[in-house]
């Protein structure tokens, strides 16, 4: 009987990117910072776009990245945020 594939990263969607001066550390700094407190080795790949940042996050601490970049600020700014 073949088993169910989970997935290990979910993908994070912020509503800024290069054109909001929004850089991967500063993202990174969201997550890993005060706010967020997570590992830097849970989260994968920030891709950032024109108006759009992408991050891969581990599944486990999916939700609690969620929350941290929800109602946190990245440079002193809020942006929303959806899971994808």
């Amino acid at each position: 009987m073949p088993r169910a594939l989970v997935a290990e990263m979910v993908t994070i969607s912020i509503s800024g990117g290069r054109k909001d001066k929004l850089r991967a550390g500063d993202v990174l700094g969201a997550l890993t910072g005060d706010a967020g407190g997570l590992d830097a080795k849970l989260i994968g790949k920030i891709e950032i776009h024109d108006r759009i940042t992408y991050v891969a996050i581990a599944a486990e601490v999916a939700d609690r990245a969620f929350a941290s970049l929800r109602d946190g600020r990245i440079k002193g700014r809020r942006f929303n945020v959806e899971r994808l």
